[in-house]
């Protein structure tokens, strides 16, 4: 394998396995909630990240998953920011640092989205902000700016949520899955970069999981289909674990990509109350 390519794939997984978590939907139909939030301002998830590619079994990094109350465009708001940083032997071939934000109200729609991440000695920075001009329409502004140099500046508009990559990750915490039978599927789109992508999610049941903290984890198992060219084929490109409690936390969430496979799992969860 020429070394090129392998830093390649290299910083592919180490950016995919950041963004998993955004990955997580619900069956939404309304940017709109009402209900009982499964999160409280100070809640902090670590978690470790690891790689696997034949014999090469390492850490990859850690993550942290946070919350917070803000002010965001004059009213009260949630903040919700991962921050990740590759450790190791991945970091040897690719250092990766980055901090992705989500503001939402606190009905929880999405207000903005930032992105600021250091790869090496690449350094891009992301923007959008949403739009409500009308009843049921929703126009997303997205910039990206790598190394000084703009890369797109768009405007969408779309008549369904549009939701980022973390935004997304607390609305499904308030969706209640337990409505769901085994091998049901819901279908969503969410944007990433300046594109819209699709995503089918199949409920399979309740599975124990152990985790980092020692821990073990009564758990909503869901399968992620994704359009996504990382991934290695179109079936089972994600298996996610979920906390079947009120807190719908995000416990351990595995990958199968075209080169190796990443696994995410929970190291610690500092709650408040």
């Amino acid at each position: 394998m020429k070394t090129s390519f392998y830093l390649c794939e290299m910083n592919r997984l180490i950016y995919v396995a950041l963004m998993l978590f955004g990955l997580l939907a619900s069956d939404i139909h309304a940017q709109q909630h009402t209900g009982t939030l499964p999160f409280k301002v100070g809640e902090e998830l670590t978690y470790d990240m690891y790689f696997r590619y034949g014999l090469i079994n390492t850490k990859a990094g850690v993550s942290i998953l946070k919350t917070e109350e803000t002010v965001y465009a004059d009213q009260m708001a949630y903040k919700f920011s991962l921050c990740g940083k590759s450790s190791g032997a991945v970091k040897a071939f690719f250092s990766v640092a980055d901090t992705l934000s989500s503001y939402m109200g606190k009905d929880l729609r999405p207000l903005a989205y930032t992105k600021d991440a250091h790869e090496n000695s690449d350094h891009t920075i992301e923007r959008a902000t949403y739009q409500y001009p009308s009843t049921g329409v929703v126009e997303l502004r997205g910039k990206r700016i790598k190394n000084g140099e703009l890369k797109f500046d768009t405007l969408q508009v779309s008549d369904v949520p549009i939701y980022d990559m973390i935004s997304v990750i607390y609305y499904a915490r308030t969706y209640d899955f337990a409505s769901m039978k085994k091998g049901d599927k819901l279908s969503i789109a969410y944007f990433t970069g300046r594109r819209m992508e699709n995503m089918d999610i199949q409920y399979r049941g309740i599975e124990t999981v152990k985790a980092n903290d020692g821990r073990e984890y009564y758990c909503i198992k869901l399968v992620m289909i994704l359009n996504e060219k990382a991934f290695e084929n179109g079936s089972e490109a994600m298996t996610v674990y979920i906390s079947n409690d009120q807190n719908k936390v995000p416990i351990r969430i595995d990958s199968k990509l075209k080169l190796g496979s990443t696994r995410i799992i929970i190291k610690e969860y500092k709650g408040v109350g």
